[in-house]
Formats: C-alpha cells, sequence, structure tokens
C-alpha cells in the first residue's frame, strides 16, 4: 500500500537554496502528496516565486507577515498539515528547512523503514554537511537534566539505530502522532524548538534513524565551538528554551542539574571571562543576554497550542 506524505519547509531570506531544496524535493522516487512552504516575510523575491509555485498542483504557500523564526514557521506548517488530514489521507509528514537537499531516494527508504518496522512511529535520516556527517542531529538523553549527547558516527554503520531526539532537518512523523504531540511551540523562534518538540514525540516513541536515507545540509554559517568564543542574538534562545524545555519535560532533579551545568558553563562562565577580560573584551553583552534569557524563561508560558 502506496503512503502519503506532505513535506513542510520554512524558508527566510535563501532564494537561492529553497530552489534547489524544492528541485531535491520534487526529484524524490516516492512523490509527496503536498509540498507546504512556510515563507518566513522573506524579502529577496522568494514571495513572488512561491506565487508562482503555488499555482502548481500539489503546493501550498504560506505568507507570514512577518519573521516567526523556524519555531512559528513549523508551527504554522503542521498546523495546515493537521487541517488538510480532515480532508485527505495523510500517513506521515517530512519537515525539513530550506538548506536540506535530500537525495533522491530519501523518503522512498524512510517509508520502506517505516512499513518494515511497525513499533517506531518517527524517522529520521543522515545529515551530511561539506560531506561528513553531522551527529548534532541525532541524539538520546543522557542521565539527568535531560542532556544529550550526539549518537555517535559508528552507529552510521548499521542499518539502522534509534534515538530520543531529531532535528528537523529531515525529520519524519506519523501523523497520529503528530496530532497527540500537537504543534510545535512557536513562541521558542529558533534553536532546541526541535528538542522539545522531540521530547513530546517521546511520550509516543523514539525516532528510528535510517542512515542510507541521507540529506545534505547546506548551512551557510560555519558553527563556532571554541571555549571562549563570542555570542551572538540565537544564543539567546539557545539558553531561554534550554531552560524552558527541562522545566516542561524534566523530572525536579534534572531542572537542579540543569541549573548547575548552564551556571558552570553559561554565567560562571562569561563572568569569569569578563572578570579576567578574555580576548580584550568585557564580556558584557554576554552577561546581560544571559540574564535577559534567565528572565525570560522565568515569564514565559507554556505554548496553549502544545497539544493539538
Amino acid at each position: 500500500m502506496e503512503e502519503n506524505y506532505v513535506v513542510v519547509i520554512v524558508t527566510h531570506n535563501r532564494l537561492e537554496l529553497l530552489k534547489e531544496c524544492l528541485t531535491h524535493v520534487e526529484a524524490q522516487t516516492t512523490a509527496a502528496m503536498q509540498i507546504i512552504v512556510v515563507d518566513n516575510a522573506s524579502e529577496d523575491g522568494t514571495a513572488q516565486f512561491l506565487r508562482e509555485k503555488a499555482n502548481h498542483c500539489g503546493y501550498r504557500v504560506l505568507t507570514c507577515a512577518e519573521n516567526i523564526g523556524g519555531a512559528g514557521g513549523f508551527e504554522r506548517g503542521v498546523g495546515m498539515v493537521l487541517e488538510l488530514a480532515a480532508q485527505s489521507p495523510i500517513d506521515c509528514v517530512l519537515l525539513i528547512d530550506d538548506d536540506a537537499m535530500l537525495c533522491c531516494d530519501y523518503m522512498e527508504r524512510i517509508l520502506d523503514a517505516r512499513r518494515k518496522n511497525g513499533t517506531y512511529k518517527a524517522f529520521a535520516g543522515t545529515v551530511e554537511e561539506r560531506g561528513a556527517i553531522d551527529v548534532w542531529h541525532r541524539r538520546r538523553k543522557r542521565g539527568h537534566s535531560l542532556r544529550l549527547e550526539n549518537c555517535p558516527v559508528s552507529d552510521y554503520d548499521k542499518e539502522s539505530f534509534d534515538c530520543d531526539t531529531a532535528s528537523f532537518c529531515g525529520m519524519v512523523v506519523d501523523l497520529d502522532i503528530m496530532r497527540k504531540a500537537g504543534l510545535p511551540c512557536g513562541a521558542y523562534f529558533l534553536w532546541n524548538d526541535d528538542v522539545e518538540y522531540s521530547l513530546r514525540i517521546n511520550h509516543y516513541t523514539k525516532f528510528l534513524v535510517i542512515p542510507s536515507a541521507r540529506l545534505d545540509h547546506r548551512r551557510t554559517a560555519v558553527q563556532v565551538t571554541a571555549l571562549h568564543r563570542r555570542y551572538d542574538w540565537r544564543e539567546y534562545y539557545g539558553i531561554r528554551n534550554r531552560l524552558l524545555y527541562v522545566r516542561k519535560h524534566g523530572t525536579m532533579l534534572d531542572r537542579m542539574v540543569n541549573r548547575v551545568d548552564m551556571f558552570c558553563h553559561i554565567v560562571f562562565r562569561n563572568w569569569l571571562f569578563g572578570a579576567v577580560k578574555m580576548d580584550g573584551y568585557d564580556w558584557a553583552y554576554e552577561r546581560e543576554l544571559v540574564r535577559r534569557a534567565y528572565r525570560d524563561a522565568l515569564e514565559f508560558h507554556d505554548c496553549e497550542n502544545s497539544e493539538y
């Protein structure tokens, strides 16, 4: 029996990447029933391009009046999927950003695994970046504080393996599980929104990773991992949202351990670097960003649409 799947893609001011992404989606050996593109208020010609696409059979376009972030975009996109499901049979949903270039048989391999592994209701493939496996996208829970560790490269030599969280870079979820898990929390804006959504999905299933299903992640910015790296505005969401998802999904012990871990690696780090003027810089921006993230996490109310 042939499965019907829908693709949700979120884009913002990356027209050329989006065009390439859609070319790969359209080239899938098992075609999608619908392709939903959420345009986060792009200003680079994306809106005009998508107006033309919207005239094609199989495309639906959601245009946001303002940039609501990747999290907001996936919230809107999944919401449209659940509306469509009331009219047409949908088996599962593929979530990707505009910089994910699927191999032509990505969904064929995922759907084949879905038929053979009925106990799993969520799936993911291999994310490659510059020719190497990016293990950050598939992770497992480790001990207390809901800390996550990357699945090792050696796992990708197997026919399949399971994990607890998957990024929105090639995540595939059965519609029934999506109904139970609800919508991604748009208020997260970006970073850790996929972790929080994965943890909700974990109430019903783990993710089964199919290493032979591959995609090329064309990330435009190189991730900086140096201990004394400077923060940018995105770190605010990473810190705030980590506090939020541990508060929502963790135990009291998880929350305590997470607070200690974040204090040592974030709060104390920035205070120490500022005190010694690491790199000749006062680290005031970092300290203020962290204070604001902690304050806003305390004032944050869980998303009302987290259960659909």
